[in-house]
């Protein structure tokens, strides 16, 4: 084992760190030697620690791949933790169980850049918001060329039904050829891992963080490193790539006047997972000064029921929240948007880092980015602390309109289940969808049940074959619409029951159970076609065909097929269309229906009017 002589106030000699940094832009920032002071004392402040190393803006010039003066700034220190799991108050708190730590901040300072590398550190939130992010584009590009192959990527999508798939992963030698790109440019990307000339290398884009795979770098070393990427950036030119199928980051500061946030989404198993990863897993309740109470099984039990989308119907001024509820809301800012408490429950919840401060949740939900805002305009989603566009929505006509299925029969549709039925009723009423299913759409199924009401898995299962149907059914009063507001309940209610998909054998003797009876107290039977033991053997057989086919089909009468096409065409030739945004925000809503079937292997149909 190596040792050295080690002088405390000189440890940057001393310095072994990988290739990896957060590269921000300054542009309203300006950094001198004493807003580095005015950082460093931030950090420090409200813990025990001893300074081994403090170094405010020093000059230093690189050679590779350019001259450039670049200018650091580094402080090392020691700091106590108390553990959390003793409940010793901190004066009382024995000495020999207090737990000792190593952090260093470098502050590196390339023309109008700024590039971190930190470790335990906290307290900087506020200096890093005053900085500019790298354009995710930008950030990735950068190191992105006809030799890059991607093999990990974490995504998001910018669909805000509350059902929908949050987040997903990849992972292949060769995500270019392997990764499902249906309905990509609706999807957000989170983490990227790829190889190139250079070796491996990874990008954060939600905290503008890239590095590399190797051996560790002195501090000179590292420099260098970052004066080539930085040379990158300034030299960068936006071209096509893998990369290009995703969404575009979008500027806030030209598009915030022109965006009205509509929902507010949470991103719960984020906050969750940062808390679970502390030392103290608690939330707290702050009654008064200093005195927290522990809530953290009641905080759960309000983040499991609170998952739902947020609709923002009122405004005051710049904050947008739901009106009769007084529990959060966005603030619209001209840097971006905010997570703000519209009543004193958020205000006074707090969880404990590591260092034993007490923080607001609240400003962790901010700090963290993870919350998402829809707008008026669905082709705009807020996530990750930055703007969103779906600019490629265009795309997707031809594949919305293709799962479109016209039935001639459904403009004749004035509900859903039809009217005035009673004890001897055995058909369900001619101008109702239900009959539509059973005598038009799905007449020649093998099998057809009626699961509406009580635990249903849909409105009705059909089984044809070496096909399985999940049937979802929506009306209105027969008038025609291409509003988005029409399908969000019908498509939540959709992708809530795929995990009804699959069932496993007991939920199988459960639904069985149910067949033999009647709908909603008439004669009608729930089992439309065949008997029920014929689901259990038909079902079971589909379940080891590799040919089978599973699929989602919805059901409604106000969408037209050839007025939904005119639509998209006015839109593709840029023709006046006074719905544009209400055909955009459904093609976008739709667009998300289909993206999610397919990740869940499923085919899926729409059956409407003609």
């Amino acid at each position: 084992m190596r040792t050295r002589s080690c002088n405390k106030f000189d440890l940057c000699d001393h310095l072994e760190l990988n290739e990896g940094a957060y590269f921000y832009k300054k542009e309203a920032i300006v950094i001198n030697k004493n807003k580095v002071e005015e950082v460093f004392e931030s950090v420090l402040t409200e813990i025990e620690y001893e300074l081994f190393t403090k170094i405010v803006r020093k000059k230093e010039i690189v050679h590779i791949p350019n001259t450039q003066d670049i200018y650091y700034s580094l402080l090392i220190f020691r700091f106590t933790t108390y553990p959390s799991f003793l409940d010793f108050e901190k004066e009382d708190f024995p000495s020999k169980l207090t737990e000792n730590r190593l952090a260093y901040l470098l502050i590196v300072e390339i023309n109008d850049y700024v590039i971190l590398v930190k470790k335990n550190i906290s307290h900087i939130n506020s200096f890093i918001n005053s900085l500019t992010p790298i354009p995710s584009d930008t950030l990735a590009g950068v190191l992105v060329d006809n030799d890059t192959v991607f093999q990990q990527m974490k995504l998001s999508n910018m669909n805000m039904n509350e059902n929908a798939m949050r987040n997903k992963s990849y992972e292949a030698n060769s995500l270019e050829n392997t990764m499902p790109m249906f309905g990509s440019n609706h999807t957000i990307v989170n983490t990227a891992r790829f190889t190139n000339i250079d070796g491996l290398c990874a990008v954060n884009i939600n905290t503008s963080r890239l590095a590399k795979f190797g051996a560790k770098k002195n501090l000179l070393g590292l420099l260098e490193w970052m004066n080539v990427l930085i040379t990158k950036l300034d030299s960068y030119v936006p071209q096509d790539s893998f990369f290009s199928r995703f969404a575009k980051p979008q500027l806030w500061k030209k598009q915030r006047d022109l965006l009205e946030p509509e929902s507010l989404l949470i991103d719960i198993f984020k906050l969750y997972s940062h808390i679970q990863a502390l030392d103290c897993k608690d939330v707290f309740y702050k009654k008064e000064e200093d005195t927290y109470s522990v809530v953290t099984n009641t905080f759960a039990k309000y983040i499991i029921s609170g998952v739902k989308c947020i609709t923002l119907d009122e405004k005051d001024k710049n904050i947008y929240k739901k009106k009769g509820k007084r529990n959060i809301g966005i603030n619209k800012l001209k840097s971006g948007l905010k997570v703000v408490a519209c009543g004193n429950l958020f205000n006074s919840l707090y969880y404990r880092e590591n260092n034993g401060e007490n923080v607001k949740i609240l400003d962790l939900i901010n700090n963290l980015g993870c919350f998402s805002v829809g707008f008026s305009n669905y082709s705009y989603i807020y996530m990750g602390k930055r703007l969103y566009m779906n600019v490629g929505i265009q795309k997707d006509f031809e594949s919305i309109l293709s799962i479109l299925c016209p039935i001639n029969e459904i403009v004749n549709v004035t509900s859903e289940k039809g009217h005035g039925y009673d004890a001897t009723s055995t058909e369900f009423k001619n101008n109702s969808m239900f009959y539509v299913v059973e005598k038009n759409i799905f007449s020649n199924a093998e099998f057809l049940l009626c699961d509406d009401l009580g635990n249903e898995w849909a409105d009705y299962i059909a089984i044809n074959e070496n096909t399985m149907s999940y049937i979802h059914c929506k009306c209105n009063d027969g008038s025609e619409t291409l509003s988005a507001s029409k399908f969000q309940e019908i498509i939540g209610q959709a992708i809530k029951n795929i995990g009804n998909i699959n069932p496993d054998d007991n939920s199988i003797q459960n639904k069985i159970r149910g067949m033999n009876s009647k709908w909603n107290s008439t004669s009608i039977n729930k089992c439309r076609k065949g008997i029920p033991t014929d689901y259990e053997k038909l079902y079971k057989n589909l379940r080891y065909n590799p040919n089978k086919v599973q699929e989602i089909c919805l059901a409604v009468n106000y969408l037209s097929k050839s007025a939904l096409a005119d639509a998209f065409d006015k839109i593709k030739n840029n023709q006046p269309l006074q719905q544009r945004n209400n055909v955009v925000q459904l093609a976008w809503l739709l667009s998300g229906f289909i993206s999610t079937c397919k990740e869940a292997d499923l085919n899926c149909r729409i059956f409407c009017r003609n």
